[in-house]
């Protein structure tokens, strides 16, 4: 402890706040973590005879305050009958603006369902996907801004995606056919390479994209070519 104080003590005041900083960060970190794991745990806000866990930043100029709220009258649990999903989230890449006020965050979910749309043997189904979003200090406490689940792939345990594509929540919805088209346009070819979409942040995401309501972070890839030569 005597030699921590040490260094502390022997810090410039420029390098104290650095490390001041870097502290802010990391606890920003923790609790956004924190944050996103309880929208993933209590997404369908369902729990009967619990509180309502309120995780959106309700209070931000930008958010769609009565498009949420009329969200969350519809019924979800029974539009899900029948249905089992296990999703959880990987190790994200978090990116804290230097206000410690906002940050960028992608992270990647491989999961497990059983299902059974309309209360017949249940399927296998195996689905990979991502939650990129965007999350700000509301009140003193971290709260999501925007964001949510993006499938990527979803299909029969057995088959394999190659083989069966089931139908992803797309509005409208996409046929298989269009689906397989989807990710076929994507594969890997010997002289280029795949790039992601979305983005995650990058170190520099809040110089180059200072508004947290801008979300090009998430689709730079897309306004460029998909495709580059390697």
């Amino acid at each position: 402890m005597k030699e921590w104080r040490e260094y502390i003590e022997s810090l410039s005041e420029e390098e104290f706040e650095e490390l001041e900083m870097r502290i802010k960060k990391l606890t920003a970190v923790w609790e956004i973590k924190n944050l996103r794991g309880q929208a993933a745990i209590f997404h369908d806000d369902q729990h009967i005879g619990e509180k309502r866990r309120e995780l959106k930043a309700l209070h931000h100029p930008s958010f769609p305050v009565k498009e949420e709220l009329e969200f969350r009258k519809k019924p979800v649990v029974d539009n899900l009958a029948g249905n089992s999903l296990i999703h959880p989230l990987t190790t994200p890449v978090i990116e804290v603006d230097d206000t410690c006020r906002k940050a960028r965050a992608v992270w990647w979910s491989l999961g497990i369902e059983g299902l059974s749309k309309h209360q017949e043997q249940p399927m296998a189904i195996v689905s990979v996907g991502l939650v990129p979003g965007v999350h700000v200090v509301e009140q003193g406490e971290w709260k999501i801004l925007s964001g949510s689940w993006q499938r990527t792939t979803k299909n029969e345990y057995h088959a394999g995606w190659v083989k069966d594509m089931q139908v992803t929540n797309t509005r409208p919805p996409l046929t298989k056919e269009q689906d397989r088209n989807f990710l076929g346009k994507y594969a890997y070819q010997k002289d280029e390479y795949r790039q992601p979409v979305p983005e995650p942040p990058r170190k520099d995401t809040w110089e180059e994209w200072p508004d947290e309501t801008d979300d090009s972070w998430m689709y730079m890839n897309l306004y460029q070519e998909n495709r580059r030569q390697a």
